[in-house]
């Protein structure tokens, strides 16, 4: 039974990204035509290609240094280039899964895998995606000024406001997880013991006010710089939007693909770009190049990514737990 509803969330989200992606192609054969795309990938900007690519990574460095941050709250000090590896490697690996499932499955089970405490580790990835939200729903709300009401209708400002105040009461839960203690009693018994261990963990790491704050900022400013790369590719292709038009595109590409209907993303961002440019007169040819070329050059990272986890199968065995967890 699980692994026929697995088919047929697979084969629903394979749907979503190919009718997405059928009715981007249209759009733009319909409006400017295919040979519009050689075209237009002709007169590409490198130096704006190259500030993506640069802006990728600047996101990877703010994740990197809020995990390292949440991690320590909770007693496991790793070291920062074992941290580094480890998250270009999960963007590899969940390079072609929803969201960031993947790169977090992928690390937490590094972490576990190297220190042994599973629930802390699993801990410092739920308190990071509270985080998470808390960032794009500032970044979203602070966006308002530029064009987000405009492009997502009357509903913006709530829905961020409503996400910002789901993650702050989910921050005050993990200060206070034992809350939850009684809950857990209707919960299955094969559950209780795992959401219990996890319970005890989050208890145990608490974060100062000052962490909080700078892990508020990483959160910040990763997500400016993601949602930046689309300001950066629309310049590199010369689209006739503003770079703060862009900049709220690329905001909202990173909300809808952060939503799990599709395989990766793939149909999601581009079908987004086409219909908010759209709305600022930019054709559906450019507006799914800003999204592709986003996505390209995303890929960079999990391309480093890539090499260093060959490099760690084909070097001396390199179990987790085998480098000393340094500063």
């Amino acid at each position: 039974m699980v692994g026929v509803r697995r088919r047929l969330i697979l084969g629903l989200k394979v749907s979503v990204s190919v009718g997405l992606l059928t009715y981007v192609l249209w759009s733009a054969s319909q409006r400017d035509g295919i040979d519009a795309l050689g075209a237009r990938l002709e007169g590409l900007d490198p130096l704006y290609l190259v500030l993506a690519v640069l802006l990728h990574f600047a996101a990877v460095a703010g994740g990197v240094l809020r995990y390292r941050l949440l991690l320590r709250a909770r007693g496991l000090s790793l070291p920062l280039g074992w941290l580094s590896r480890s998250y270009l490697i999960g963007r590899f690996v969940g390079a072609f899964t929803p969201s960031t499932m993947g790169l977090d499955l992928f690390r937490s089970v590094e972490v576990a895998q190297r220190t042994g405490k599973r629930a802390q580790s699993a801990a410092a990835i739920l308190s990071e995606k509270l985080f998470g939200l808390l960032g794009l729903s500032i970044l979203t709300l602070a966006l308002l000024p530029a064009g987000t009401a405009d492009m997502l209708g009357p509903t913006a400002g709530p829905m961020a406001l409503l996400v910002l105040a789901c993650a702050s009461i989910g921050l005050v839960a993990l200060r206070h997880p034992r809350a939850f203690a009684p809950a857990l009693r209707l919960a299955p018994k094969r559950i209780q013991s795992r959401a219990s261990a996890l319970l005890e963990a989050v208890a145990e790491g608490g974060l100062s006010a000052g962490n909080v704050g700078r892990a508020l900022a990483l959160s910040l400013a990763s997500h400016l710089a993601t949602a930046s790369v689309f300001a950066a590719t629309g310049l590199a292709l010369g689209v006739d939007a503003s770079p703060a038009t862009l900049l709220v595109v690329g905001n909202a590409i990173v909300i809808a693909t952060l939503l799990p209907i599709s395989i990766g993303g793939v149909g999601v961002r581009e079908g987004v770009a086409v219909v908010l440019l759209g709305m600022v007169a930019v054709g559906p040819t450019d507006a799914s190049l800003v999204a592709l070329l986003g996505y390209l050059t995303g890929q960079m990272p999990a391309l480093v990514g890539g090499m260093l986890q060959i490099s760690r199968s084909s070097g001396a065995p390199s179990s987790v737990a085998a480098a000393p967890a340094g500063i």
